[in-house]
């Protein structure tokens, strides 16, 4: 029953996050899922071989521990200062291939040719012969509190994001 428990919401938590993301009720209704997978195998579940431990909670542990471990990593990325950092990331990749053809970082972020998230705003700054900074943002990244987004900057002269 453990075993059936674990592969069930294994399936159940895969297809929830593909249709719906990470938002709260998702999470709670998994969680909710998880718990009530636990507390049925613990009540009626087997109690192993030779009556020493519930081997249904153990498969229970077990898909939960896998599932989490697959779903922490992508749902600390969907957060918005995560994202604002990311699109940071991958816009220093984008200018140092471009440095590679050209020999010059640009501040023409068109000319990177990469998809930006609409909620991230980057700005390239400056960029020349040997460096270039950026800024990204994200409208939902606020955590002092003051009601203005936090602004990110990648400065490759400095070592990256600063």
């Amino acid at each position: 029953m453990g075993c059936l428990f674990a592969l069930m919401l294994g399936g159940v938590s895969a297809a929830m996050i593909s249709f719906f993301g990470y938002s709260l009720w998702v999470m709670v209704v998994l969680g909710l899922l998880w718990v009530v997978a636990f507390v049925v195998s613990a009540l009626y579940g087997h109690h192993g071989f030779g009556g020493h431990g519930n081997t249904d909670i153990q498969f229970v542990i077990a898909g939960l521990a896998i599932t989490a471990s697959l779903m922490i990593p992508n749902y600390n990325a969907q957060k918005p200062c995560n994202q604002a950092k990311t699109a940071l990331r991958k816009l220093a990749d984008a200018e140092n291939e471009y440095y590679a053809k050209h020999k010059t970082f640009t501040i023409e972020l068109h000319l990177l040719k990469q998809t930006q998230n609409p909620e991230v705003h980057i700005i390239l700054l400056t960029g020349d012969e040997r460096s270039f900074i950026a800024v990204a943002s994200h409208r939902l990244c606020d955590k002092d509190n003051k009601g203005t987004p936090d602004v990110f900057m990648w400065d490759s002269a400095k070592g990256g994001l600063q």
